[in-house]
């Protein structure tokens, strides 16, 4: 879910509910994991969006890259990233 904000910085907020895992440390690491992942792409994201990303099951036993691609290709669809160059599209 994305939502615009009259910020000048772009705010992401993580769900992860108890049915992902009873254990609290399962949770928060599933939330760092997220962190990690869409740390790298936060700069190409314009300012002014409030982000909220909330997971399903099939996220316990996945790896970062494929965490970060998951992520890279959710936002991408959302439009939150600026459209891709000539150069982007011819490589």
């Amino acid at each position: 879910m994305c939502a615009p904000s009259n910020l000048a910085t772009v705010r992401v907020g993580f769900v992860v509910s108890k049915r992902i895992s009873k254990q609290a440390v399962k949770r928060n690491y599933i939330k760092r994991l997220l962190s990690e992942a869409i740390r790298p792409v936060l700069a190409d994201i314009p300012a002014g969006w409030d982000i909220v990303i909330s997971v399903k099951q099939t996220i316990i036993g996945v790896s970062l890259p494929a965490l970060a691609q998951d992520l890279n290709l959710l936002l991408r669809r959302a439009r939150l990233f600026d459209p891709p160059s000539i150069e982007e599209w011819q490589s």
